[in-house]
């Protein structure tokens, strides 16, 4: 019994990844997703996820996400890529205050 409770001090603790992980991990699956736009005179029209970034949180902001990139200028593909990226990191980091806040 003792000797679980040693193994048990021994393990490291479950600790979050630190916000540049987090950066990291994100922009790594942003890389992945593939989505299927439709605009017109730069206006979003649809947005479908033809392959998922492997998360389903990502995959459902990105559409919304490039509505507002679009919205705010950026139509071209690099630009609106950067931009969807940034709100999308921006969401997560709301999201993580938002738990820590309510513990």
């Amino acid at each position: 019994m003792i000797l679980l409770s040693a193994l048990a001090l021994m393990q490291p603790a479950m600790v979050p990844p630190a916000p540049a992980d987090e950066i990291v991990v994100v922009a790594e699956r942003m890389k992945r997703i593939k989505l299927r736009l439709s605009r017109s005179k730069g206006v979003l029209k649809s947005c479908r996820v033809r392959v998922s970034s492997g998360d389903p949180v990502i995959d459902g902001y990105a559409c919304e996400a490039i509505g507002a990139c679009m919205t705010e200028g950026a139509v071209k593909r690099q630009p609106l890529a950067d931009c969807t990226t940034d709100k999308v990191l921006a969401f997560y980091h709301d999201r993580r205050s938002a738990a820590e806040t309510s513990e």
